[in-house]
């Protein structure tokens, strides 16, 4: 999810830059904020891309026509997902109509797309399902395109074509190409459909490329917990949420879904069931961090009934929606004088990624970090290493041995 808030920060950025007029922007910024943030937290949507687009769309046309929400609404809504989507697909972003129309295949294409959906659906993930299935419907349309019309027809040589048209607009997920059409060929070649050996050119040669950001340094911890103010209500359940979020590393969807029963006061520990993961966890709930949450309970939590630790402070006193985390940030950075773009890493996911480094910098070994931090694969971990610099240098060789050419190196 902080992928997709982040993204919608630069979507605002952008209809800012075009200009449009302040209502206009508070209006898009509605609609990204509480209606496809939720839709993407609802559906595990972490990535919002064209098959993600295309689905929303779809719920959007049903909506229309099940009188939820006027025309204006619906289309307003998809334009806004559309430019979410071609955000986080890195493509320029255009103020222009886009058309959410699917095209069409032949009918045995289609059935043998929805057999298949249902196939994989027996082992894959709801957004996986999605995702893949995305991917081939775009392979379909292409080898239709290019004459095939049954599959008894397809050769390698169309899944060389659709592999080079489509690979500049997935340079980052090629992995995820390539695999949806091997399984899909698979699938084919099981039922008798058709064969083709294809494997040279699904090839992946190289590792998925995987950007590293940056934690928070302590200078600008210590401005970001300075700049909030604790004689306020607000002010207290900022402060309870980030202290949660730098010493227990929890997720920001993770925070927002606590309830009082998930504290257990006697022990000192929280007991949480990922919401990425679905997997329960147990984390240490530190003095200073307890005494933040109390403060705020006791102090400045609306009176309500909610089952959730923390809530809006107007009405409805209901669970903060899951773009809470992107407003707490922005407010604190903007009060701590630190300043923000997207992508820079200055996120509310960077607490956790601090937690992390913290626990390397204290010579945790990586599989107590990858528990610490709840990883289904604790070598998920190991990234924590790299934004440990101090401990990196330790593990330099030598080089004063070695004869050298360059003025920089000796």
């Amino acid at each position: 999810m902080q992928k997709i808030i982040e993204a919608v920060e630069c979507v605002l950025e952008f209809l800012r830059s075009i200009p449009l007029s302040n209502s206009s922007i508070k209006q898009y910024r509605i609609y990204l904020l509480h209606s496809i943030i939720p839709y993407c937290a609802a559906n595990g949507i972490s990535v919002f891309s064209d098959d993600e687009l295309q689905a929303y769309a779809d719920e959007q046309m049903s909506g229309l026509k099940n009188g939820k929400f006027c025309k204006s609404t619906m289309m307003h809504r998809r334009k806004a997902a559309a430019l979410l989507a071609d955000c986080m697909q890195c493509r320029e972003l255009v103020w222009g109509h886009k058309s959410f129309k699917r095209e069409k295949l032949l009918g045995h294409f289609e059935e043998t797309l929805a057999d298949y959906s249902i196939h994989i659906g027996q082992f894959l993930g709801i957004r996986t399902v999605r995702r893949q299935v995305g991917i081939i419907r775009q392979f379909l349309v292409f080898i239709e395109q290019n004459g095939i019309q049954d599959f008894t027809m397809l050769t390698s040589n169309e899944v060389k074509g659709f592999i080079a048209e489509a690979a500049p607009k997935n340079k980052s997920s090629m992995p995820t190409l390539t695999g949806a059409i091997k399984r899909f060929l698979s699938y084919l070649s099981d039922n008798e459909i058709a064969f083709v050996n294809a494997e040279r050119f699904l090839v992946n040669p190289i590792s998925r490329y995987r950007k590293l950001l940056p934690c928070f340094t302590e200078t600008e911890l210590a401005a970001i917990l300075g700049a909030i103010d604790k004689n306020t209500s607000i002010g207290k359940r900022d402060y309870a949420i980030i202290t949660l979020a730098l010493w227990t590393g929890l997720r920001c969807v993770d925070i927002l879904d606590l309830k009082r029963s998930d504290i257990d006061w006697g022990r000192n520990v929280i007991n949480v069931v990922q919401s990425k993961t679905g997997v329960e966890f147990q984390t240490v709930l530190s003095t200073g961090t307890g005494n933040a949450i109390a403060d705020y309970i006791l102090n400045s939590r609306p009176e309500t009934d909610s089952q959730y630790i923390f809530v809006r402070h107007h009405r409805p006193y209901t669970r903060l929606s899951d773009s809470t985390g992107m407003e707490i940030m922005s407010r604190s950075l903007r009060n701590a004088g630190i300043y923000h773009k997207a992508w820079d890493g200055k996120s509310f996911h960077a607490f956790r990624r601090t937690f992390g480094t913290r626990l390397v910098q204290a010579g945790m070994p990586i599989p107590f970090v990858g528990e610490m931090l709840g990883h289904a694969d604790p070598n998920s971990a190991k990234r924590y290493v790299a934004l440990d610099v101090d401990g990196l240098r330790l593990c330099c060789l030598d080089i004063s041995r070695f004869n050298t050419k360059k003025a920089g190196l000796k």
